[in-house]
């Protein structure tokens, strides 16, 4: 039936006062709940009568149920369109609850889609004028909103004040928003808590969902179930728990309940030594989140496949994954920025990258080399693929790559030619325009010059200085231009001669080209290096992560058993550390860490490992010591640490002390486990001796 003969009457109120929408709020969530074809007609047809009688509050509420159809069929590009347009209107005509509602649809569709800073922005906006106007419901709905985005986000401590927040809203929350917070409640305790508590909080959601013959959580609750089982190690019950949410999901044509379920089974497959499984599973899912642009979990999957490539050692496959997960990351990350920027420039970067694209495909040797320079990872192998085949492209008699290193502010030149290699790293706040490679990076300009001598003033006052050994009084045409990667300087590139005039704009472009491959190449080299570094190491002591010391600890067991070799390891933990954090926040608590990691490293051997082992406790392991020698260490960290003074910053000076449980293994220990655990006892008798003690 056709929408105005179906709501003839309605229609009539309507237009003799907007505020009569209320008639169509009811049939749309209704229909939110039932049947979204039903609400997209309705949504369409209330745009339709909207704009043809300028209703523009009915409008702005036409967009804002044309965004939940959207956002519940995953087209998320189009429901963002729609909650954008629905706030325009609701802001122009000032009506605050409207603006509230836009909000949170806005904060629902961007935590989907994993822009958690927006998702946030629009979070607290909407609080704030929810509180203003003392609208409870949509407050309540945005509380819920932005606590599951911290989660999200894992903020887990803001989340749990939020839901414990709500605790006190319990009788103004509807039983679909009771069950949403304790399932929030539940994936808290499985992240950071604890696991049986969540499984009270599923099974307290789940007889409400039952209660009121709801189905729409079933899927979440089982995997949250299956989440927890995995935590305790049931491995079976928590398989079949992720089977049911697949299932109940697939019924339901949840799509994005599905593919999160399946990866989080995916994650119980890796952890039960079934990874070729886990492979299959998340490859499954990888292929329906890229048709429905689910980039939030295709980002986690292309990591996961990483990590999984890696471990089964077929690094082809890893990289290949990892090149996909930064993709994906720089995708999301443009996306973000595309909120906040000029539209035009990011059009003229598209029609550049078109550009290079169309030399790409003209270019079959330039290619070659380019698919050549991207599979390394070595910088020094970049630089000799490239010298090799430079001369076919372009003829020069020095080339050169400078890197640029943002973090640590220093440029490191790498050049080839004239059968001679040069390398030398400077601070890049030296060089500034010190030299023609600094002046490209800062200013992300080329430079091009046929007789370098006399044309060096165009780009600076000064005549660059020259890297030891190579005499550029000999040169006189030289190219420079940047290597770029998403906005992002990571160096710059150049080719030089011995002739003047050498070079032209098209040997310019072929240049840029080749730059565009390295610069690819070198951001996969840092995040392959990052990726493992954040892999191995804790990134606030430098130690070796929890996983790594052990995984280590392990491997030295073995050794040590096999060969009668004596190892010792040492359980450390900072005393009242609780305290400091309570006192001072955990920014200066990190901080406080940061500085005791320092003072042990002074304090071990060359030949000791030190992990951290949890947030205020540290492994040591002394390979070829007994219980003596371990002792003499663990002392010497005790006193150390005992006589330092931490300043921890705002003028904040304190004082630190440790407790030490050493071990030294031996036959009793069938294990690294049992090392660990016996020194662990004998720190639990220092910690009960009034601490400030090795034992």
């Amino acid at each position: 039936m056709d929408f105005q003969l179906k709501y003839t009457k309605e229609l009539a109120s309507l237009k003799e006062n907007e505020d009569n929408i209320e008639i169509f709020r009811k049939e749309a969530m209704k229909y939110l709940s039932s049947n979204l074809e039903d609400l997209k007609k309705i949504s369409d047809g209330l745009l339709i009568f909207s704009e043809e009688n300028k209703l523009y509050k009915v409008k702005a509420w036409a967009y804002y149920y044309l965004g939940w159809y959207n956002f519940d069929t995953t087209h998320y590009d189009k429901a963002v369109t729609n909650f954008l347009k629905s706030y325009e209107i609701f802001n122009n005509i000032i009506d605050k609850d409207g603006i509230v509602y836009a909000c949170n649809g806005l904060t629902n569709v961007y935590c989907q889609i994993g822009q958690l800073n927006l998702a946030n922005e629009w979070g607290l906006k909407g609080i704030t004028i929810a509180e203003e106007i003392n609208n409870k419901s949509a407050l309540i709905t945005l509380l819920l909103n932005t606590g599951i985005n911290y989660i999200q986000m894992q903020h887990f401590d803001k989340a749990k004040e939020i839901f414990n927040s709500m605790e006190l809203m319990y009788y103004e929350l509807t039983n679909q928003q009771r069950v949403s917070c304790l399932l929030a409640m539940a994936e808290i305790e499985i992240h950071v808590g604890d696991s049986m508590k969540s499984l009270s909080y599923i099974e307290e959601a789940s007889k409400a969902e039952e209660k009121s013959h709801l189905i729409t959580d079933m899927s979440e609750i089982h995997k949250l179930k299956g989440m927890a089982y995995k935590k305790i190690k049931e491995y079976d019950v928590a398989e079949n728990e992720f089977v049911m949410a697949c299932n109940y999901a697939e019924q339901q044509n949840l799509t994005y309940e599905r593919c999160s379920a399946m990866v989080e089974w995916a994650n119980l497959c890796v952890n039960v030594g079934r990874k070729q499984e886990a492979i299959e599973k998340l490859n499954e899912v990888a292929f329906i989140c890229s048709s429905k642009d689910i980039n939030v979990l295709l980002k986690e999957i292309y990591y996961k496949l990483y990590k999984i490539y890696k471990e089964l050692n077929l690094t082809g496959n890893a990289l290949e994954f990892l090149e996909k997960y930064k993709l994906i990351d720089d995708e999301m990350y443009n996306y973000e920025q595309n909120q906040l920027i000029a539209k035009v420039s990011i059009k003229n970067a598209r029609r550049e990258v078109e550009q290079y694209k169309s030399l790409y495909d003209r270019t079959e040797l330039l290619s070659t080399i380019g698919q050549k320079i991207i599979s390394n990872l070595n910088i020094n192998s970049i630089i000799d693929i490239i010298n090799d085949e430079i001369n076919k492209l372009i003829e020069t008699d020095y080339f050169g790559i400078a890197v640029y290193d943002k973090e640590k502010d220093q440029i490191s030149y790498h050049f080839a030619g004239m059968d001679e290699k040069l390398f030398e790293t400077v601070q890049f706040s030296k060089v500034d325009y010190s030299t023609f490679a600094g002046y490209c990076i800062k200013t992300k300009r080329d430079i091009i010059l046929g007789n370098v001598s006399k044309e060096y003033k165009k780009f600076t006052s000064v005549f660059p200085r020259s890297l030891d050994g190579i005499d550029e009084s000999k040169l006189k045409s030289m190219i420079y231009t940047p290597m770029i990667i998403n906005d992002k300087v990571v160096g710059a590139m150049t080719v030089q001669s011995m002739k003047e005039n050498s070079y032209d704009k098209n040997d310019l472009n072929m240049l840029k080209i080749l730059a565009n491959y390295t610069a690819i190449a070198i951001e996969n080299a840092i995040s392959y290096k990052k990726v493992e570094e954040i892999a191995t190491y804790d990134q606030l002591t430098r130690f070796l992560s929890k996983h790594e010391i052990v995984k280590l600890g392990k491997l030295i067991y073995d050794k040590c058993k096999d060969n009668k070799i004596k190892f010792s390891a040492v359980m450390i933990d900072v005393d009242n550390f609780k305290i400091i954090n309570d006192t001072y926040g955990h920014i200066y608590g990190d901080k406080a860490i940061s500085l005791l990691s320092e003072t042990i490293t002074k304090s071990i051997r060359n030949t000791d490992y030190i992990g951290r082992y949890g947030g205020d406790e540290f492994l040591l392991i002394c390979p070829d010591a007994g219980e003596h020698e371990a002792f003499e260490v663990a002392e010497r960290i005790r006193k150390n640490v005992e006589n330092s003074i931490f300043s921890i910053g705002e003028g904040i000076n304190m004082s630190l002390t440790i407790s030490l449980g050493v071990h030294q293994c031996s036959d009793c220990d069938s294990s690294f486990d049992d090392v660990i655990n016996r020194a662990d006892k004998n720190l639990y008798y220092a910690k009960g001796s009034n601490k400030n003690k090795v034992v």
